[in-house]
Formats: C-alpha cells, sequence, structure tokens
C-alpha cells in the first residue's frame, strides 16, 4: 500500500512503521500548525493594508495644502499685476491726451515705430521700348524711348477702405500707320471747326494723375463703391494699365473712339451684388462720371455707363465670360450726344495641374458708336480678337487682329500684332511684337519691336 504526507517525506510501500502512538502524534502537530496559520493570516494582511491607506492620505493631504498655499500665493500676484497694468493703461491714455509720446513700459520703446504699417505700398514700373519702323511709304528708321514709367501707391485705409493712386510719364510710341488709321473725320469742318482733327491723339511727356480713387467694400447689402478718377469698367481691356497689355499697344478701335489711354473719367462707380442665372454668375456696375473723354469732345456734363457680366465654369479649370456695354454722355454743347455699345467675350483654359506652364485664353470685343456734331451724327465700329498660348512656364505666344470702320469717309482699316512674351520672373518681362497695319487701297505699314517692362516694389504686372 502507498502513502502520501503533506511533509517533504518520500512515499513509501510496506507495512507500517512499528509503534502505534507514533503516526496520530504527527498528525495532530500538522494539524494545529496550519490552523494557527490561517487564523493569522487574514489579520496580518488586513492590518498591512489600513497602514497603506493611511500613508496614502497623509501624503495627498500634505500635497492639497502646499497647492492651496500656492494658488493663494499666484492669486495675490495677479491682483498686483492687474492693478500695475490698469495704472499703466491710465498713464499712457493721459499721456496720449496731452500730446506726449505713448511709451511701452514693458520694452521701453516708443510704440511710434509701428506707425510704419501705415505707410503706403509704393512701386514703380517702367516701360521700354525699342523698335524699327518700315512705313509703307517713306524712310525706315529705328528708335527707343522710355514709353511710360509709372508711380504707384496703395494703402488700406482701414479694413473696410483702401485707396490707390497711379501717376504716369508717357511719351509718344512711333509705330507705323498707326495714326493714319485712327485718323477720324468728325465732321468738324461743317460747323466752322478745323477740317480733320485728329481724335485719341494727345500730348504726352509730363507727369500725369492716371488713377486716384478710393475703393469702400463691406458695405450693407454687399454693395462695392468707388470714388474718384479710375479706369472705368468698360469690356476687357480698359481697366489694364499700358504696361499690363498682352501687346504694347491698345488695339486700333480703342484708341480710335476712346484716346491713346482709354475711358478714364472722375466719379462714382457701383457695384450690385452678384446674383445667379441659371448655370451663371451676373454682375452689374453702374457708374456716372464727368464725360471729359475724347469721345465726348471734351464735354463738362455726366456720362451713364452700365455693364452686366457673366461668368459660367465650363468645367476643371475652364471658363466663359460674356459682357454688354452701354456708355452715353453729353459732348461740348448740351444738346449733343455721343453713344458706344459693345459687347466682349473671354475664354480660358487651363489645367489645374498644369496652369503654370499651359494655358489658352481667346478674347474678344467689337464696339459701336454713334456721335452728334451737329448737322451730322457720326456712325463708326471696330473690335478686336486675341488668343494667347502659354506653351511653357516663362513663354507665351500671341496673336492679336483688329478692324476698324472709322467715321465719315475714311477707309477702313485693320492690323495683326502676333508677339513673343518671356517672363524672366515676377518682376522682369521682355516682348517681341510685330504690327502689320493696312488701311483699304493703301499700302502696308511695318513695325518690330521690342519690349522691357520691370517692376520695383510690390505693384507688379497686374491686370486689375
Amino acid at each position: 500500500m502507498t502513502v502520501w504526507t503533506t511533509g517533504l517525506t518520500r512515499p513509501r510501500t510496506g507495512p507500517p512503521r512499528a509503534g502505534p502512538r507514533a503516526r496520530p502524534r504527527r498528525s495532530c502537530a500538522t494539524a494545529l500548525f496550519l490552523a494557527a496559520a490561517l487564523g493569522a493570516g487574514p489579520a496580518a494582511a488586513q492590518e498591512a493594508r489600513t497602514d497603506t491607506l493611511e500613508a496614502r492620505v497623509r501624503r495627498l493631504t500634505a500635497l492639497v495644502d502646499s497647492l492651496l498655499a500656492e494658488l493663494g500665493g499666484r492669486e495675490g500676484a495677479v491682483a498686483a499685476d492687474t492693478t500695475g497694468g490698469l495704472e499703466a493703461l491710465r498713464a499712457a491714455a493721459d499721456a496720449a491726451a496731452a500730446g506726449a509720446p505713448a511709451v511701452d513700459t514693458a520694452g521701453g520703446t516708443s510704440r511710434t515705430r509701428n506707425l510704419n504699417a501705415l505707410n503706403p505700398e509704393i512701386s514703380v514700373t517702367g516701360d521700354v521700348v525699342g523698335g524699327w519702323a518700315a512705313p509703307g511709304e517713306g524712310e525706315s528708321g529705328a528708335s527707343a524711348i522710355p514709353r511710360e514709367f509709372e508711380f504707384s501707391f496703395i494703402s488700406a485705409l482701414d479694413p473696410y477702405a483702401r485707396a490707390k493712386v497711379f501717376l504716369s510719364a508717357e511719351r509718344e510710341l512711333d509705330i507705323a500707320g498707326l495714326e493714319d488709321a485712327i485718323h477720324m473725320d468728325s465732321g468738324l469742318d461743317e460747323t466752322g471747326e478745323e477740317e480733320g482733327e485728329e481724335h485719341g491723339e494727345e500730348e504726352h511727356g509730363g507727369i500725369e494723375l492716371e488713377e486716384a480713387y478710393a475703393q469702400f467694400v463691406g458695405l450693407p447689402g454687399n454693395l462695392g463703391l468707388k470714388l474718384g478718377q479710375f479706369r472705368q469698367e468698360l469690356g476687357l481691356y480698359n481697366r489694364w494699365h499700358t504696361h499690363a497689355l498682352l501687346e504694347v499697344e491698345r488695339p486700333l478701335a480703342t484708341v480710335a473712339f476712346l484716346g491713346d489711354h482709354g475711358l478714364i473719367q472722375t466719379g462714382a462707380s457701383l457695384a450690385l451684388p452678384g446674383f445667379q442665372l441659371g448655370p451663371a454668375t451676373q454682375t452689374v456696375v453702374v457708374e456716372v462720371a464727368r464725360a471729359d473723354n475724347p469721345l465726348f469732345e471734351g464735354g463738362t456734363d455726366l456720362s451713364y455707363l452700365g455693364r452686366l457680366q457673366s461668368f459660367v465654369e465650363l468645367g476643371a479649370g475652364t471658363f466663359l465670360q460674356l459682357g454688354v456695354n452701354g456708355l452715353t454722355g453729353d459732348n461740348d454743347e448740351a444738346d449733343l450726344t455721343s453713344r458706344l455699345f459693345g459687347v466682349d467675350a473671354y475664354f480660358r483654359w487651363a489645367p489645374p495641374a498644369r496652369s503654370l506652364y499651359r494655358e489658352l485664353t481667346l478674347k474678344g470685343e467689337w464696339y459701336w458708336v454713334d456721335r452728334d456734331v451737329g448737322p451730322v451724327d457720326l456712325d463708326g465700329s471696330g473690335g478686336w480678337a486675341q488668343a494667347s498660348y502659354r506653351w511653357d512656364r516663362r513663354w507665351i505666344t500671341g496673336l492679336r487682329a483688329d478692324y476698324l470702320d472709322g467715321f465719315g469717309d475714311e477707309p477702313t482699316a485693320w492690323a495683326l500684332v502676333p508677339s513673343v512674351t518671356y517672363w524672366q520672373s515676377e518682376w522682369v518681362r521682355f516682348r517681341l511684337q510685330y504690327d502689320f497695319i493696312k488701311q483699304s487701297g493703301l499700302d502696308g505699314h511695318h513695325t518690330v519691336m521690342f519690349q522691357t517692362v520691370f517692376a520695383v516694389g510690390p505693384h507688379k504686372h497686374e491686370t486689375y
């Protein structure tokens, strides 16, 4: 028989040892030992846990006391600092009221240095053109002039208004055949004035005020307002400054009807909130200005302009813009009126992932003009179409075609203007351009020009 014990004894086989009392005595001792151990274990463990909890409570109590003491000290420091800050603000206010310069008590430096943020952005744009002209009749020759230098001052008056001032010094650019093509027989010879007066031909050389206006945004009803002298919202090209054009000069019809600079007058421009009509967004601009453009014979009465523009997105990176213009105003005599009606279209495609390297634009504009100059009414029309393609980040190739059917018996004229533009950077641009201008029944005129445009300051070659 096999016997197992709870001690560290090995199992044995065979009969039990001699002595009847040996086994009962060992069993009783083992039982007493186990009973004592089981009875004392829970009591000892409970006492140990109680000591641990008491120690933790004492540590947490000490930590809370220290935090409260530190918080009380900080509250006193904050109160003292607040009192000192209020005293400093009162002292600064008293100093400002007395006309004394404010002093930054924390750093010990004058706050007047922050007034530099109120200075306007000042920029200078240079436009230098050299060319070779071969008129249909006469001698050819080369020339080079600083065609224009523009000084711009732009400043944010406050969050709701900004001001822009542009001064320009411009000189006449000799393009073969241009003056003959835009010559307008106004019919004034029948009223006793000099025959063959040329409209749109202006003297240049001094510094002139090109634009000076304040622009207000955030008006009630989401309105926009401009007050001052500005380029009016007529067609696609009129808002652009000369150095920002896609070609060296403006189209024939623009120069013939509106002068060398375009439509620039003094008045007010109100932009109404845009609205959705079908898939297109519509915008409306209404302008009232003093009628002192060559179109109005230097009149002093008011002119009224309205523009409706529709913008529709055809796809990713592709849009179409259509515009309609109406312009009317009195001439130098109150009962004589000039009217202009125009339409324009603008298509642009630029793949979203490659817009810096690929872009195609197609633009066109057409004018109909009617002028009262006394015993007769003079009608004329003309326009232009322009295409440009960006085939590299720096290179753009363009082609513009002009057509002009002027007033009176002047022959119609047309022009082809191809060009290549290279952007060295945002501030420097070069352009090579060829002008071919021809009047019906006459020889054509040829001019090759090289243009350099550079910008000093933040006002670069913007299209406004």
